[in-house]
């Protein structure tokens, strides 16, 4: 043992007995393995050669590098592929908690088998030359954050944007995963996602991730365990309360004041709702020009509506109102978990997210007959009377409900109103203007050409009629 306490690889003794070091003895690799695999059709399997993990693992060059260590590209000779390598700074001041949180992060990543986390390899505890590590599937392709910094570059693009919300549905899928298992990220960012070659997506860098409650009771009724921890490394540095860790350009207004017994997967939903931030603006939520009033901004919890602050002149109203919803100061007043933040958001994939959302009390008059006609309405929830009148005598004419459509003929012909829509109970309506309309048709070639048609047709047969009514006079 060390003065300090310490093994001589720099990390404590575990209630076990002593972390293994990779300076323990290891097999002579001249030796050959003898194999007892039984033959197959009389042919006996080569015996397999032991390699040190120094001669195994050849250092290709530095990936990234950060306050804990770096990223390494680096290739297995005995796999014959290349991984990537995530080491500490043996020679770090803090050394000894960096390399527990390593260990941390490798033991929670290892345990989250999950398509869209990337896997874990190998973890070692290093030797003199080179601190704690471990290996993981080496990702080929580049961070959200590039991708989206390409797309505000030029002008919008619905299909860029659907690739980039159908990414997050991924990142979604990761997290419901991890929250089942107990686990909270922490770190949501564009840059802690990436996207492979080949359209892979992974949930990156659970450095500072958070074992808490979760939400187990899916997982577990089909027997998955919940992510553990060796003795000695729970709780970890930045797991008491009052400690801050994360990013604070896009950190949770409770995470921001180190309220960490408070944080729950809600906390990760502000993540997602910051990944949207940066889609539509450009930049995180709590974005500022340093880290103390980035942080002052997190806790504060009050950004800037994306319409304010747009990446493009016209952003979608469905997925600013996605968005600020997830950004919500109050945990409470975010989308319950990440299941109901994905299917807010595959609704809006679904249509509809070029359309605003307006509420309507008992007895407003939507729309007046006679006024100018600019918009039309859907309702989405409650109902309204529909009536018309004539000689100063009212005419009920119908009842609407959810689904129904009043006020298009407004978009196709801008003529007045020709009848009174008011609300018989609170209404809930998508409001549809010529230029949503047409955004909207704009998401899908065929619909949007078919509809356009009609209306080009309905438009001369109004022009027809009017004709026919002003000749008649």
């Amino acid at each position: 043992m060390t003065d300090e306490g310490r093994p001589p690889n720099g990390l404590p003794r575990t209630s076990k007995g002593t972390v293994r070091s990779s300076e323990q003895p290891l097999p002579d690799p001249s030796v050959p393995l003898r194999s007892s695999a039984p033959t197959v059709q009389g042919v006996q399997p080569r015996p397999a050669r032991v390699e040190p993990q120094a001669e195994r693992l050849r250092d290709i060059g530095e990936i990234a590098h950060g306050g804990m260590g770096s990223v390494r590209r680096v290739y297995d000779t005995l796999l014959r592929r290349d991984v990537a390598m995530k080491v500490s700074d043996p020679n770090a001041p803090d050394y000894a908690q960096t390399a527990l949180r390593f260990l941390e992060e490798a033991q929670i990543t290892g345990q989250l088998d999950h398509p869209n986390i990337v896997a874990v390899h190998d973890l070692n505890l290093g030797d003199g030359t080179r601190g704690v590590y471990f290996t993981m599937k080496l990702v080929e392709g580049e961070t959200l954050t590039k991708q989206i910094a390409a797309m505000h570059r030029a002008a919008y693009d619905h299909l860029a944007v659907e690739r980039v919300l159908r990414v997050l549905l991924k990142v979604c899928d990761a997290l419901s995963f991890a929250h089942a298992r107990g686990v909270i990220h922490r770190d949501l960012k564009p840059d802690n996602v990436m996207v492979g070659t080949f359209g892979q997506v992974f949930l990156m860098d659970w450095g500072v991730a958070l074992i808490s409650g979760g939400e187990q009771a899916p997982l577990q009724s089909r027997g998955a365990a919940r992510v553990t921890l060796s003795d000695d490394l729970a709780p970890g540095e930045g797991d008491e309360n009052g400690a801050i860790v994360g990013t604070f350009e896009y950190m949770a207004p409770e995470q921001a004041w180190g309220k960490t017994a408070e944080l729950d997967p809600r906390t990760d939903v502000y993540g997602l709702g910051a990944i949207l931030y940066q889609l539509l603006v450009g930049k995180g939520p709590n974005a500022a020009p340093s880290a103390f009033e980035a942080l002052q901004r997190a806790q504060r919890g009050n950004p800037t509506p994306p319409e304010l602050a747009p990446a493009w002149p016209n952003l979608p109203p469905g997925l600013c109102r996605i968005t600020m919803k997830a950004l919500s100061k109050r945990r409470d007043d975010r989308h319950e978990s990440v299941a109901a933040f994905r299917e807010d958001v595959e609704d809006f994939l679904r249509g509809g997210g070029w359309f605003a959302t307006e509420v309507f009390p008992p007895g407003s008059v939507i729309v007046r007959q006679g006024d100018a006609a600019e918009v039309a309405y859907i309702i989405v929830s409650g109902s309204c009377e529909v009536y018309k009148t004539t000689d100063g005598t009212r005419s009920l004419l119908r009842i609407l409900g959810p689904g129904d459509v009043f006020g298009e003929t407004a978009i196709l012909t801008g003529e007045p109103r020709s009848a009174s829509v008011v609300a018989v109970e609170e209404v809930t309506t998508k409001v549809v203007t010529r230029e949503a309309l047409e955004r909207e048709l704009g998401r899908g070639s065929w619909a949007g050409a078919f509809v356009k048609a009609l209306a080009e047709r309905f438009r001369d047969v109004d022009e027809k009629l009017a004709k026919l009514r002003s000749a008649r006079r």
